[in-house]
Protein backbone atom coordinates (compact mmCIF):
# COMPACT_ATOMS: atom_id res chain seq x y z
CA UNK A 1 0.00 0.00 0.00
CA UNK A 2 1.62 3.49 -1.22
CA UNK A 3 1.23 6.16 1.64
CA UNK A 4 -0.13 8.80 0.65
CA UNK A 5 -1.75 7.34 -2.54
CA UNK A 6 -3.02 9.38 -5.16
CA UNK A 7 -6.72 9.93 -5.21
CA UNK A 8 -6.96 11.00 -9.03
CA UNK A 9 -5.11 8.76 -11.60
CA UNK A 10 -6.03 7.94 -15.13
CA UNK A 11 -4.08 6.40 -18.03
CA UNK A 12 -4.27 6.67 -21.61
CA UNK A 13 -2.78 4.91 -24.21
CA UNK A 14 -1.36 6.56 -27.70
CA UNK A 15 0.41 5.56 -30.62
CA UNK A 16 2.41 9.13 -30.49
CA UNK A 17 5.84 8.98 -29.27
CA UNK A 18 6.66 9.37 -25.85
CA UNK A 19 9.34 12.35 -27.06
CA UNK A 20 6.57 13.60 -29.24
CA UNK A 21 4.11 13.75 -25.67
CA UNK A 22 7.36 14.98 -23.15
CA UNK A 23 7.64 17.60 -25.21
CA UNK A 24 3.98 19.20 -25.41
CA UNK A 25 4.20 18.69 -21.57
CA UNK A 26 7.55 20.61 -21.13
CA UNK A 27 6.49 23.27 -23.44
CA UNK A 28 4.14 26.03 -21.47
CA UNK A 29 3.44 27.91 -24.18
CA UNK A 30 1.41 24.40 -25.48
CA UNK A 31 -0.41 23.57 -22.21
CA UNK A 32 -3.17 26.10 -23.55
CA UNK A 33 -4.00 23.68 -26.27
CA UNK A 34 -4.41 21.08 -24.54
CA UNK A 35 -5.27 21.52 -21.16
CA UNK A 36 -8.07 23.84 -22.31
CA UNK A 37 -9.11 25.20 -18.19
CA UNK A 38 -5.27 27.25 -18.64
CA UNK A 39 -6.47 30.50 -19.22
CA UNK A 40 -2.78 31.87 -18.89
CA UNK A 41 1.16 30.69 -17.57
CA UNK A 42 2.87 33.70 -16.23
CA UNK A 43 6.96 31.86 -16.42
CA UNK A 44 10.52 32.93 -16.74
CA UNK A 45 11.07 30.49 -19.49
CA UNK A 46 9.20 28.48 -21.79
CA UNK A 47 10.54 25.26 -21.13
CA UNK A 48 10.23 23.79 -17.78
CA UNK A 49 13.19 21.82 -15.81
CA UNK A 50 13.36 20.92 -12.16
CA UNK A 51 13.28 24.08 -10.05
CA UNK A 52 11.25 25.94 -12.79
CA UNK A 53 8.41 28.08 -11.31
CA UNK A 54 5.82 29.44 -12.64
CA UNK A 55 2.59 30.85 -12.34
CA UNK A 56 -1.10 29.42 -14.01
CA UNK A 57 -4.64 30.72 -14.02
CA UNK A 58 -7.16 29.12 -14.90
CA UNK A 59 -10.38 30.49 -16.82
CA UNK A 60 -12.63 30.10 -14.10
CA UNK A 61 -10.20 30.88 -11.27
CA UNK A 62 -9.42 34.99 -10.61
CA UNK A 63 -6.26 34.38 -9.06
CA UNK A 64 -3.10 32.48 -10.47
CA UNK A 65 -1.66 29.38 -8.49
CA UNK A 66 1.66 28.96 -8.27
CA UNK A 67 3.38 25.56 -9.32
CA UNK A 68 7.03 24.77 -8.45
CA UNK A 69 8.51 21.53 -11.18
CA UNK A 70 9.94 18.71 -8.88
CA UNK A 71 11.64 16.40 -11.43
CA UNK A 72 11.75 16.25 -15.15
CA UNK A 73 12.61 12.69 -16.97
CA UNK A 74 14.06 12.36 -20.08
CA UNK A 75 11.35 11.88 -22.84
CA UNK A 76 9.00 11.43 -19.48
CA UNK A 77 7.28 14.15 -18.14
CA UNK A 78 7.56 15.71 -15.03
CA UNK A 79 6.22 15.93 -11.30
CA UNK A 80 5.34 19.32 -9.87
CA UNK A 81 3.33 20.95 -7.04
CA UNK A 82 1.08 23.96 -5.54
CA UNK A 83 0.26 25.27 -2.36
CA UNK A 84 -2.06 27.42 -1.03
CA UNK A 85 -2.32 27.68 2.78
CA UNK A 86 -1.65 24.81 4.40
CA UNK A 87 -2.52 22.44 0.89
CA UNK A 88 -0.34 20.53 -0.96
CA UNK A 89 -1.33 19.35 -4.26
CA UNK A 90 1.63 16.91 -5.65
CA UNK A 91 1.19 16.24 -9.75
CA UNK A 92 2.86 13.35 -11.77
CA UNK A 93 2.12 13.95 -15.42
CA UNK A 94 4.30 10.89 -16.78
CA UNK A 95 4.80 9.00 -20.23
CA UNK A 96 6.44 5.99 -21.16
CA UNK A 97 6.88 4.38 -24.14
CA UNK A 98 4.46 1.84 -24.67
CA UNK A 99 4.17 -1.22 -27.61
CA UNK A 100 3.98 0.93 -30.44
CA UNK A 101 3.54 4.37 -29.04
CA UNK A 102 3.51 5.40 -25.46
CA UNK A 103 0.72 5.20 -22.24
CA UNK A 104 0.28 8.37 -20.23
CA UNK A 105 -0.01 8.79 -16.48
CA UNK A 106 -1.68 11.17 -14.97
CA UNK A 107 -2.03 11.23 -10.85
CA UNK A 108 -2.85 14.03 -7.96
CA UNK A 109 -2.53 13.38 -4.37
CA UNK A 110 -3.88 16.80 -2.05
CA UNK A 111 -2.33 16.91 1.43
CA UNK A 112 -3.22 19.02 4.48
CA UNK A 113 -6.30 19.69 6.98
CA UNK A 114 -9.26 17.70 5.55
CA UNK A 115 -7.56 16.39 2.46
CA UNK A 116 -9.02 13.24 2.59
CA UNK A 117 -12.75 14.76 2.69
CA UNK A 118 -11.86 17.24 0.06
CA UNK A 119 -10.39 15.03 -2.19
CA UNK A 120 -13.29 12.62 -2.29
CA UNK A 121 -15.55 16.30 -3.21
CA UNK A 122 -13.36 17.19 -6.24
CA UNK A 123 -12.35 13.95 -7.29
CA UNK A 124 -15.05 13.29 -9.51
CA UNK A 125 -15.00 16.42 -11.26
CA UNK A 126 -11.23 16.41 -11.27
CA UNK A 127 -10.72 13.22 -12.91
CA UNK A 128 -13.05 14.20 -15.72
CA UNK A 129 -11.11 17.32 -16.03
CA UNK A 130 -8.02 14.98 -15.90
CA UNK A 131 -9.07 12.38 -18.61
CA UNK A 132 -9.98 15.73 -20.66
CA UNK A 133 -6.78 17.03 -21.06
CA UNK A 134 -4.71 13.44 -21.06
CA UNK A 135 -7.12 12.64 -24.59
CA UNK A 136 -6.13 16.06 -25.91
CA UNK A 137 -2.57 15.98 -25.18
CA UNK A 138 -2.67 12.36 -26.66
CA UNK A 139 -4.54 13.56 -30.00
CA UNK A 140 -2.74 16.60 -30.19
CA UNK A 141 0.41 14.29 -30.19
CA UNK A 142 -0.38 12.21 -32.52
CA UNK A 143 -1.81 14.72 -35.13
CA UNK A 144 1.82 16.81 -34.90
CA UNK A 145 3.36 13.34 -35.81
CA UNK A 146 1.08 12.80 -38.61
CA UNK A 147 1.59 16.33 -39.61
CA UNK A 148 5.45 16.15 -39.92
CA UNK A 149 5.77 12.31 -41.52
Amino acid sequence: MCEPCPVITAELDSSADPSTIHELLVDVEAWSVWSPHVASVTAETRRIAPGWTGATRAFFSPGATSMIVDDVRPDGGYTWHSTLGPWRLDYDNHVAASGDGSTLHFAARLTGPASTVIERLAAPLSALGQRRRMTRLARLAELLERHTD
